[in-house]
């Protein structure tokens, strides 16, 4: 990044100050100061920009490595952002600093009612966004509706012209069982138009909510733009009424040591916002290249976890550890909540372990390491912070009755050499990589464990 520019900008002319014999000491010193006041800023929007790229081999590093590498940028990228935002804001500070002590041109009271108002026009159009977004999305629902029934219309009307043509052919050989079949044929056309119907007074009612959601969406962008207007005429009526008693000499800008200070400062702004854009679609097309690379890693484990599968003819026998359970399991709603969100964003299958230790990672920082499902039996059983209660639910149909946050690990047998694990959601659903109804028919012994409060 070239510095000399903005310090050029700060400075102004220096040739001309140079040879200028008559420039006051005071000027020069003037100027020096405002150089001075942000070089350090200048200074730090080089660090800002100090980033990284390509260093990680990760043709070379495992699934394990290669995450941690796509969460360490992810994490940069955060770092980065937030960064970013302090040094902008740091400027913007600065900014304001120059401002008042340069002049009162824009004293307290008047910024605070600018403020004040302008925050309140801000939610005003806020809300209206807001409104009229939901309503975008009403419309677009309301037209993949339509769209829907217009496809099966067509399909209906499709299979009625074949019918009627059908029956044109029976009609032809005049016989009784072709009366039969004809009126049978009659009897499913006027079924056909039935639905057919059914289907155009649905289409016929997403017409009325997408006609009054458009309707309101022009209310409310109406509204947006008589708010947008009172705005940007805010200050300028503010400032007209401070300014009836105060001089023009008086406004910062007309200084030229404070607006030389201020443009560079918003030059430092612009840059480092510049530098963001650019780092972060950087950051970001390392992540996305680390995915495929981390998917192509995934998918070389699965096929050799698979030909190990092949040639394993029973699975891996644990005891079930601990007695009755004294008083009412526990319900934890908290790690329930995390794993079907969890599960909602993943929507893949084959991936039960993974989905479970994202939901374990998010609730409490810690992750089952291992590469297949059966083997957190004896993790969870060695964790202190874990109780197993398989002996609360003596049949694997019981466990539709599984408290939310319950962990429910199958072990592993012919057919299934990776065995099976979930969170139960406390409704008779299961989340690991999706949502599913409660397993109970995997065909292996089932390991129930809870989380100690």
């Amino acid at each position: 990044m070239t510095i000399d520019p903005i310090r050029k900008l700060i400075l102004g002319n220096t040739d001309a100050l140079e040879s200028d014999s008559k420039v006051q000491d005071t000027k020069t010193t003037a100027n020096q100061s405002g150089y001075n006041r942000i070089q350090s800023y200048e200074d730090e929007l080089i660090e800002l920009d100090e980033t990284s790229f390509g260093t990680f081999d990760s043709e070379n590093a495992d699934t394990d490595e290669i995450e941690a590498e796509i969460k360490s940028k992810e994490e940069e990228i955060k770092q980065l952002e937030q960064d970013t935002e302090q040094y902008i804001e740091d400027c913007t500070n600065e900014i304001e600093k120059i401002i008042s002590e340069g002049t009162d041109v824009i004293p307290d009271e008047v910024q605070e009612q600018f403020s004040e108002i302008s925050d309140e026009i801000s939610k005003a159009i806020k809300g209206n966004t807001g409104s009229i977004q939901e309503l975008s999305s009403t419309i677009s629902e309301n037209e993949l509706a339509i769209s829907r029934a217009n496809d099966e219309i067509k399909e209906k009307e499709k299979e009625i012209k074949e019918k009627e043509d059908k029956i044109k052919s029976l009609e032809k050989k005049n016989d009784p069982e072709s009366k039969e079949e004809i009126e049978s044929l009659k009897g499913e056309i006027q079924g056909l138009n039935s639905e057919i119907s059914k289907l155009n007074d649905i289409i016929s009612n997403a017409n009325k909510v997408i006609e009054t959601a458009n309707g309101e969406i022009e209310e409310y962008t109406k509204l947006n733009e008589t708010e947008a207007e009172r705005q940007k005429g805010l200050m300028n009526e503010l400032l007209n009424e401070y300014n009836k008693s105060h001089t023009q000499e008086e406004r910062v800008m007309q200084d030229p040591e404070s607006k030389r200070n201020i443009e560079g400062l918003e030059e430092c702004i612009s840059n480092a916002n510049m530098n963001l854009s650019e780092n972060t679609l950087n950051l970001t097309n390392e992540i996305n290249n680390l995915r495929v690379e981390l998917a192509k890693k995934y998918l070389e484990e699965l096929k050799a976890k698979e030909a190990a599968a092949t040639t394993q003819t029973s699975g891996t026998s644990y005891s079930i550890l601990g007695g009755n359970y004294t008083g009412d399991l526990p319900v934890n709603s908290s790690l329930a909540s995390i794993a079907e969100s969890t599960a909602n964003s993943m929507g893949s299958t084959g991936w039960c372990l993974k989905g479970v230790n994202n939901a374990l990672e998010a609730a409490y920082g810690f992750r089952l390491s291992y590469n297949s499902a059966y083997q957190a039996i004896p993790a969870l059983q060695s964790r202190s912070d874990f109780t197993e209660v398989t002996n609360e639910f003596p049949t694997a149909q019981s466990l539709t009755n599984l408290p939310a946050g319950a962990i429910v690990v199958w072990e592993n047998g012919n057919g299934h050499p990776h065995g099976h694990i979930s969170i139960a959601l406390g409704d008779g659903r299961e989340a690991s990589d999706h949502i599913q109804s409660q397993t109970v028919n995997y065909g292996t012994q089932y390991h129930v464990f809870i989380k100690n409060n």
